[in-house]
């Protein structure tokens, strides 16, 4: 009863741990999905702001301490001068994703990196991972992704390619790049992103483990205890059921006998023997003995007496006892 007792506690547990284990692996999941589409927000925005920009060419701002011209752009009209005397310089696509980048990296800091492999200014030149990355856009990749550790808290980074178009031909058709070539990729980098809270399910499992485990073992004393009671009733109805069985084959003896003493029994009409059920002649004393509980005791009748000794007088002894 024990052995299966501790084999449903198995059971149990094992099948609270592939639970478990499923759960927490969908969560991994949706952390990790979390992750990507966080990410991919933003880099979306960046594309959608780089197109919108390069739909109009570029756009002017003030030249500011903050924002200068930038030098890598080959533009002609790059610097201007309006009528009131405003220096205005030409922001491209990559020079304005910069300046978001910025932006971005002093307020939450979630950092952008425009890079390539062949990049036109030198801070653009991808890191380590960022190459690894680059050149599996190459080979087809859409997208890459994954966590890593700075500080105390896990950050996530993501990478997507950034494909040539026909505007981006102004600037980087003497690179040798042609429509629909991968130029490079604009790497998300989420710090702080949330830890995994997995306190609640396994708080939750660990309950339901322990409360399994704890039914099981009031369940199996209860049954064991039950099974104690069942066996000792089973017990007591054997031995009333033996009882019953030796009182029935007493009475099944007794009936036979009684069946024997109340039939026709031949008896010799001279010297009183009866005959048995196998023939033998057995007398009569004997007979009524192995067929009844009656017993015999014996003794001399009066008319046996005169008959069989007439030499003794009872009447004789009597007086004289008087």
């Amino acid at each position: 009863m024990k052995k299966g007792i501790v084999a449903v506690m198995v059971f149990w547990l094992a099948i609270v741990g592939i639970s478990f284990r499923w759960n927490l692996e969908d969560e991994k999941k949706e952390y990790e999905r979390l992750a990507y589409e966080t990410a991919r927000a933003f880099f979306q925005q960046i594309l959608i702001t780089r197109a919108w920009n390069a739909g109009h060419g570029g756009v002017y701002v003030p030249v500011s301490d903050e924002l200068y011209p930038n030098t890598y752009l080959e533009d002609p009209q790059r610097d201007i001068v309006t009528d009131k005397g405003i220096k205005l310089t030409k922001i491209n696509p990559a020079y304005m994703t910069r300046q978001i980048a910025d932006i971005a990296s002093r307020r939450n800091g979630i950092k952008f990196h425009i890079t390539s492999l062949n990049p036109l200014r030198p801070q653009n030149k991808p890191t380590s991972w960022e190459t690894e990355w680059l050149q599996s856009f190459e080979q087809g990749a859409a997208e890459r992704g994954d966590f890593f550790v700075e500080g105390p808290d896990p950050s996530f980074r993501y990478m997507a390619p950034l494909i040539v178009e026909e505007s981006c031909l102004q600037c980087h058709a003497k690179q040798g790049y042609k429509k629909g070539d991968v130029r490079g990729g604009i790497s998300v980098a989420i710090p702080y992103f949330a830890r995994e809270e997995n306190t609640g399910l396994v708080i939750g499992y660990s309950i339901t483990a322990v409360a399994g485990v704890i039914f099981t073992l009031i369940g199996g004393i209860m049954l064991q205890r039950k099974r104690s009671q069942l066996i000792r009733t089973n017990e007591s109805l054997e031995k009333e059921i033996a009882k019953k069985e030796e009182l029935i084959s007493k009475l099944q003896e007794a009936n036979s006998r009684i069946k024997i003493l109340g039939k026709v029994v031949p008896i010799c009409m001279y010297c009183k023997e009866i005959r048995d059920d196998q023939g033998y002649w057995n007398q009569l004393e004997k007979f009524i003995t192995e067929h009844s509980d009656a017993q015999f005791s014996h003794g001399i009748c009066p008319k046996c007496m005169k008959e069989h000794h007439p030499d003794i007088d009872l009447e004789e002894g009597a007086d004289k006892s008087e």
